[in-house]
């Protein structure tokens, strides 16, 4: 099919902004200062700067959650009736989920000529010391340039990394800033200890400007305070989740226990924006009622119907993919040039059929549940997660940690729930791993806490696929590069060396998984370039195996359950926001013999 030209004109501008990816890794920060700096002379040239101060803005920054915070304080102010402007990072699919006008990607039409706009005025407007800005400072300009010409009433910003010398703290007068959970990530640039990155985040800090944080570490905490103090910002932890009259009757939309944390700092940051800005926004005697209520401990109704709307892909996000079953003996259909497929057995058509009528009565048999965690902390959470959905009972050490914070806490309804809905649906149900991580991160502390969390939470993991995305932080859209697998198989061993997921020690947990395994039906081989693997001894952790691709991977998943109508596979995918945005890609396209994914 020719490409159309508006789809053509979109490539051209996805090749020019992959130009502008400099090639360097983050770790090389000589030169992060003076870009930082550089920031001021982009506005100027863009005629920005004196329009910059027309936007009225939240800033939140953080190692966890801050994505899904800005997610959800968008989702309530858009709720309360604001036209909202939204900036994030990283996207999943396409660039233009960075900049969304009323919770919606910017529209191409809207994107393509802005992006232009800027492009050409400061390339005509370059110097001998300065030409166009690096990728996330041009697209942070360009959401600037975005939410003016939309005349959005609030725009909620996303820190990208650190704070101080973020590319979005050249913002002089926010409205309010926050800061998420702290942890460790990105340590090369922002310290190697909590309050060394504690203030690297504070630097969104501004005289006068409200500040709010969820709990955190004494140390960590102490830093944030020194440095409010420092700037004359007043800052405040915000009120617990549980605090608020009203929150007990609410389920979020954003899955996890540790989404609470998120929702109380989003609501501290929406009320106090809309008590101070809301007004003028066109929010009226309504938006100081509400911003009233907060500060008082009550949620309001309106921001209760946004929390619970919510929503924020590839974090705490399922999929469950309708896999057809096959008219023939298995193959996918479409194998041109070959000869037809003898028609199916009466025992396979009973096979199909009993298939059909799982999937019509809400069985679903391959089921993907997608959170881009990064970091030694929110691969634990991720663990929690997944263990919390699938109905996993917590363990002493499950309940241990889930006393020590929110974003460790188990379910504890869940002891019956797993067993229960296996034999009510006579399913065998398998638990897939699949992972990649970037390179320039510590594989070891990333893996480990997710092996050890799914071990005390008592999730096997039958089979552990490592597995390379295809995309790049270096160039937008599929990479064109040789495939190079040297990473995915160091992960695996990482994986296996911290003895995979055995669902527990406890000799019913290995009895368990030995009964499991002695159930499963027979998989269908993988590719013979990937052969080795996936033979599980009974009670043992997972082994791995490394697939060369999300496409090879995914049809060897719907093989499984094509050929196996008593098979149900949840797939945990976690480890790379890259991986999540590159499977959810996959899972829209259209299937050789099959049905498309639904979310």
């Amino acid at each position: 099919m020719a490409q159309s030209a508006e789809d053509a004109e979109y490539e051209r501008a996805l090749a020019a902004l992959s130009g502008l990816i400099s090639g360097r890794q983050r770790k090389d920060s000589g030169m992060w200062s003076h870009a930082f700096e550089m920031m001021q002379s982009y506005l100027e040239r863009l005629g920005l700067d004196k329009e910059l101060p027309k936007l009225s803005i939240i800033h939140v920054a953080g190692t966890k959650g801050k994505g899904s915070t800005c997610a959800v304080i968008e989702r309530m102010l858009r709720q309360a009736g604001y036209r909202t402007g939204l900036f994030t990072s990283p996207h999943l699919i396409d660039v233009r989920e960075r900049i969304r006008i009323n919770g919606e990607p910017v529209d191409r039409a809207t994107f393509l000529r802005n992006l232009w706009w800027c492009f050409d005025t400061l390339e005509e407007k370059a110097t001998d010391d300065s030409g166009k800005p690096a990728y996330f400072r041009f697209l942070t300009l360009l959401s600037f340039k975005v939410f003016l010409e939309q005349q959005v009433d609030v725009v909620i910003l996303e820190v990208g990394l650190g704070g101080r010398l973020d590319a979005t703290n050249c913002v002089r007068a926010p409205v309010v800033c926050g800061v998420s959970s702290l942890g460790f990530d990105h340590m090369e640039l922002l310290g190697h200890t909590l309050p060394e990155i504690a203030r690297e985040k504070a630097g969104i800090f501004k005289p006068g400007v409200p500040a709010f944080t969820v709990p955190q570490p004494e140390d960590a905490l102490g830093a944030l305070r020194d440095k409010a103090a420092a700037v004359g910002a007043p800052l405040a932890v915000v009120r617990p989740w549980e605090g608020y009259a009203g929150a007990q009757g609410v389920a979020l939309g954003l899955a996890g226990e540790h989404q609470k944390l998120n929702a109380a700092l989003a609501l501290a940051l929406a009320g106090t924006w809309e008590g101070l800005a809301g007004g003028a926004a066109g929010g009226g005697a309504a938006a100081a009622e509400r911003a009233a209520e907060v500060a008082a401990g009550r949620l309001p109704a309106v921001y209760a119907a946004g929390l619970a709307a919510a929503s924020w892909p590839g974090r705490g996000q399922i999929v469950h993919d309708v896999v057809e079953a096959d008219s023939s003996s298995g193959a996918s259909a479409g194998g041109g040039g070959q000869a037809a497929e003898p028609a199916a057995s009466e025992a396979q058509q009973q096979a199909q059929r009993r298939q059909h009528q799982q999937q019509q009565h809400g069985v679903p048999r391959l089921s993907f549940y997608l959170d881009g965690a990064h970091t030694a902390e929110s691969m634990a959470t991720c663990a929690h997660w997944f263990a919390d959905t699938i109905g996993s009972p917590p363990t002493a050490a499950a309940a241990a940690a889930a006393a020590a914070g929110p974003a460790a806490a188990g379910a504890a309804n869940g002891a019956s729930q797993q067993p229960h809905e296996q034999q009510q649906s006579g399913l065998v149900t398998q638990n897939v791993l699949l992972f990649n991580c970037m390179q320039e991160r510590e594989p070891q502390k990333l893996l480990a806490p997710l092996a050890q969390t799914l071990r005390e939470r008592q999730v096997s993991i039958h089979h552990a696929l490592f597995v390379p995305p295809d995309s790049t932080y270096m160039k937008l859209g599929a990479t064109q590069e040789p495939i190079n697998l040297s990473w995915q198989h160091a992960l695996r061993s990482v994986w296996e060396a911290n003895g995979g997921s055995s669902g527990g020690g406890s000799s019913g947990a290995a009895g368990a998984a030995r009964a499991a395994a002695a159930a499963a039906p027979q998989l269908p081989p993988l590719p013979a370039a990937c052969a080795s693997g996936l033979a599980v001894p009974a009670g043992a952790g997972a082994r791995g195996a490394v697939l060369p691709s999300l496409q090879v991977t995914l049809e060897w998943l719907r093989r499984c359950v094509r050929e196996a109508p008593a098979l149900r596979m949840r797939v945990l995918v976690t480890g790379s926001l890259y991986l999540v945005g590159d499977l959810l890609k996959q899972l829209q396209q259209p299937q050789g013999g099959g049905g498309a994914g639904s979310g």
